[in-house]
């Protein structure tokens, strides 16, 4: 099962902005701007798009994680793996803090490059900065059950159920863990939460 990928301005107090501030705060608008631009071609599938105004932003701005950041998701999406986690890991250089980064490199390492064991560590150090991530537990779930190593995967099932109760992924998780495990009660268990989840929960988590 293929792992969920997941791609903010402040606003202005009424104070005087001294210039180091006003450019401090028009880079920040540009940033959201290329972003939401970002986003707009990632939806509709416009990968060399998404590259070429990635790689335009980061030559405007190399200080912007971001920039890198939707290089990684282009690259990966075009098939150039090794280059996707190049861009990724220097993104992070620059923002150590980004859940997004952290998730989608450790998709990218699970999914394509082959190297399980760098992926679960990445997503582990994911869920540190963000705990209370419900998408990390389901896809560190979803990477330990691929590994065969059921008991953790139907742990961190229950710690992304514990943040939403209502998750599909994550019962799914749960569910397949306890099978394999052969705890039945916890199979029932999950079958009957989906039953009682109504439709549009079953849209896939974006």
């Amino acid at each position: 099962m293929t792992m969920s990928r997941i791609p903010g301005v402040h606003e202005a107090s009424l104070i005087c902005l001294t210039c180091a501030n006003l450019e401090e705060f028009g880079m920040a608008t540009s940033s959201t701007n290329k972003v939401r631009q970002a986003r707009a071609l990632c939806e509709q599938g416009q990968w060399p798009d998404v590259l070429a105004l990635a790689q335009k932003w980061h030559a405007e701005n190399p200080a912007d994680a971001k920039a890198l950041f939707y290089q990684g998701v282009a690259l990966a999406a075009t098939g150039h793996f090794a280059n996707a986690e190049t861009a990724y890991r220097r993104a992070l250089k620059l923002d150590p803090a980004d859940f997004k980064c952290w998730n989608n490199l450790a998709a990218l390492l699970f999914d394509s490059l082959n190297r399980p064991a760098d992926a679960v560590q990445c997503l582990a150090q994911a869920l540190k900065l963000d705990p209370g991530n419900k998408l990390g537990w389901a896809n560190l779930a979803s990477m330990h059950g691929q590994l065969g190593r059921h008991v953790q995967a139907r742990v961190c099932a229950e710690r992304a159920l514990e943040l939403d109760p209502e998750m599909v992924e994550a019962q799914l998780h749960r569910a397949r863990a306890a099978q394999m495990l052969g705890q039945t009660e916890i199979v029932r268990a999950a079958s009957e939460a989906l039953a009682q989840l109504p439709p549009e929960k079953f849209r896939r988590t974006r």
